[in-house]
C-alpha cells in the first residue's frame, strides 16, 4: 500500500490491482494455477505462506505497536490491512471549513469518519478547534486506533476523562482553551489529575473556564505531588480564580530553577486576594539578586511599571 494511498483511503475505496506476468506453463500444470483477476484492496485477499507460526502473524496484525513498521506491513501486503484496517496519518485537524483533515507527508484530504471504515493512528498532531458537538471529539474516538501525537490542542469542548487520557499521553505540547473535563460520573476533573496523565509533557498553554473551573484549593498541592511537573519547561495558566493557593505556590517558585512560569488572573478575584498578588510581585522586583526562575504574574489592576519591570526581569 503506497503512501499516497494510505491517506486516499480515508474518504474513498482506494483499489489495487494484483497481476502476474504471462509465463508458458506445461499443460498439466495450467489447471492449478489460480485464474487472473483484479482485486480492489478491500475485497477477499490471498493466502500467504509465512515462514512463521500462524499465532505469530495474527499477533502482529492484530497488535500492531508501532506507527512505521506497520506503514511498511501494510505497503508490503494486503493481508495485513484487510484483517486490521489501520490507517497512518501524521496530522488530524478540524478546518475552518467545516471538516476534519488529515494529512501524510504533506498529502491533505478530508475525512468522513461517518463513512470511514477503518481507524486511524494519529503520529503528530491532534488539532481541535471550534469543532461543533455534530462532529465533536467523542463521536471521532472509535475511529481512532492510537493517538501519539506530541501536540494537541483543544477548545471549547466537552470531553470525557478517558478521551483526554487516550488522546495526550504522548503529548509533549497541549493548550487547553476553555475546555470541560468530566469524569463518567459527570463532575469536573480537577487540573491536577489532567497533568498527572501527561508524563511527556514539556509545555502546556491552559485557559481556564471561569463558570466550571478545574482549579481547586487543593490544585497547587497536588501538583507539587505529580513527579513530572517540575520537569515542565514552560507553563501558562489564564484566567483562573482566587481558588488558585498563591502562598504555596510562591513558596515553590522561589526553589523552581526550571519551569517558565505565566500565571494570569481573572477579574472576579478580590482586592485581598489583589493586595497579596501585589505584595508578592513588589518582593520579586525589590530582591536583588534571584536563584530562581522569575514568574510573570498578571491581574487586572497590576500597575504598569511593575509589571513592566516585572516582565523584564522574567525575560532579561
Amino acid at each position: 500500500m503506497r503512501r499516497s494511498d494510505q491517506i486516499a483511503d480515508l474518504t474513498s475505496n482506494s483499489t489495487s490491482t494484483s497481476t502476474k506476468p504471462n509465463r508458458k506453463r506445461k499443460a498439466e500444470e495450467v489447471s492449478t494455477i489460480v485464474p487472473i483477476k483484479q482485486l480492489h484492496f478491500k475485497e477477499p485477499f490471498r493466502r500467504q505462506s509465512w515462514p512463521f507460526r500462524d499465532s505469530f502473524i495474527n499477533y502482529i496484525t492484530k497488535t500492531p505497536s508501532n506507527s512505521k513498521a506497520w506503514t511498511k506491513l501494510i505497503q508490503s501486503c494486503k493481508y495485513f490491512f484487510a484483517k486490521n484496517p489501520i490507517l497512518v496519518t501524521e496530522n488530524l485537524w478540524w478546518d475552518e471549513e467545516k471538516e476534519w483533515l488529515a494529512s501524510l507527508k504533506n498529502d491533505e484530504r478530508p475525512v468522513d469518519f461517518s463513512k470511514l471504515s477503518s481507524k486511524v493512528w494519529i503520529t503528530n498532531k491532534f488539532n481541535a478547534t471550534y469543532v461543533p458537538s455534530e462532529n465533536g471529539i467523542s463521536l471521532i474516538i472509535p475511529k481512532i486506533y492510537k493517538c501519539d501525537a506530541n501536540f494537541s490542542r483543544l477548545l471549547y469542548d466537552v470531553i470525557s476523562y478517558e478521551d483526554f487520557s487516550f488522546l495526550s499521553t504522548n503529548v509533549r505540547k497541549i493548550v487547553l482553551h476553555e475546555n470541560i473535563v468530566k469524569n463518567s460520573d459527570g463532575s469536573i476533573v480537577p487540573f491536577e489529575n489532567l497533568i498527572a496523565v501527561l508524563p511527556k509533557i514539556k509545555i502546556i498553554f491552559f485557559y481556564d473556564k471561569i463558570d466550571s473551573s478545574c482549579i481547586t484549593k487543593n490544585t497547587v498541592k497536588e501538583l507539587l505531588k505529580i513527579p513530572h511537573f517540575s520537569k515542565i519547561d514552560r507553563f501558562e495558566l489564564f484566567g483562573t480564580t482566587e481558588k488558585f493557593d498563591i502562598e504555596t505556590f510562591f513558596t515553590y517558585l522561589k526553589k523552581n530553577k526550571h519551569t517558565k512560569f505565566t500565571i494570569s488572573f481573572g477579574n472576579s478575584i478580590s482586592e485581598t486576594y489583589k493586595n497579596r498578588l501585589e505584595e508578592i510581585v513588589d518582593e520579586i522586583i525589590e530582591t536583588e539578586e534571584h536563584d530562581y526562575k522569575i514568574p510573570e504574574i498578571e491581574y487586572n489592576g497590576i500597575n504598569g511599571e511593575k509589571l513592566t519591570k516585572l516582565c523584564s526581569l522574567s525575560y532579561p
